[in-house]
């Protein structure tokens, strides 16, 4: 198997196992109809549409965006915070340069080892962040969303 065509495979391997992954608030909400229906009515329209607010709860988040890539926890002056932190990838290819052994017969009839290059295409992945909540008290206090 070649470096591009393994490269390729394992990119589709990530791809098929991380879409698994993935589920839509509707999907949540039926794994959780109690805690759905425990919400007030504002809230489960919001959480419906995977939207979130200030003073959101855990459960609350969860239902509605999943479960976070990180949690952190910040000692601030005050207390404790709690930080939700939900990413996505970019993904890309990138060519490199890569140095090859190749054997090769000289014209005396010997075999020589020398090297080549030759160029690889590489799948790339970036992690960045798309959303970053604070919890205080366990609610939500603060939403950050990178620009």
């Amino acid at each position: 198997m070649t470096v591009t065509r393994w490269f390729a495979s394992a990119s589709l391997l990530g791809l098929i196992l991380a879409t698994g992954c993935v589920s839509t608030p509707e999907q949540r909400i039926q794994k959780a109809p109690a805690v759905f229906a425990a919400f007030p009515p504002d809230v489960q329209a919001k959480v419906r549409k995977g939207e979130i607010d200030i003073g959101f709860t855990p459960d609350m988040v969860r239902l509605a965006l999943g479960v976070p890539s990180r949690v952190l926890t910040r000692r601030t002056g005050t207390g404790e915070v709690e930080v939700w932190i939900y990413t996505a990838y970019r993904h890309g290819t990138d060519v490199q340069s890569v140095t090859t052994e190749q054997r090769y017969r000289g014209r005396d009839g010997r075999t020589y080892l020398g090297t080549e290059p030759a160029f690889v295409t590489v799948d790339t992945r970036e992690e960045y962040p798309v959303l970053r909540l604070e919890f205080e008290g366990g609610k939500v206090r603060a939403i950050e969303r990178p620009r």
